[in-house]
């Protein structure tokens, strides 16, 4: 029994092709859901900082690296006021952990 390679390769980038547009469409939503997050930050920040959840208040914010994470921890307060400033009374957050 022979095995059509040009066949497998092709499902296979198919595959791959629906998984990346699948992904896409992922971050679209999270990105919809906390645009408040880019407009606070601005577009530097939010390439390297990426709001996980916000549980009770407390948002949780996935960063690239250790300096990026120790310079947002510095200006913490100052995120944490311009986030509100985009938020409604109901949703504002109290606190931010940098991860």
């Amino acid at each position: 029994m022979s095995i059509n390679y040009k066949l497998h390769t092709k499902k296979s980038a198919s595959l791959n092709n629906e998984i990346n547009d699948l992904l896409k469409s992922l971050r679209g939503i999270q990105k919809d859901k906390y645009s408040y997050w880019h407009n606070a930050v601005g577009e530097k920040i939010a390439k390297v900082a990426v709001p996980v959840y916000n549980k009770k208040g407390v948002l949780m914010v996935r960063v690239e690296d250790s300096v990026w994470r120790f310079e947002l921890t510095r200006r913490k307060p100052e995120i944490i006021e311009s986030v509100n400033k985009n938020l409604n009374e109901t949703n504002k957050i109290k606190d931010i952990i940098f991860k």
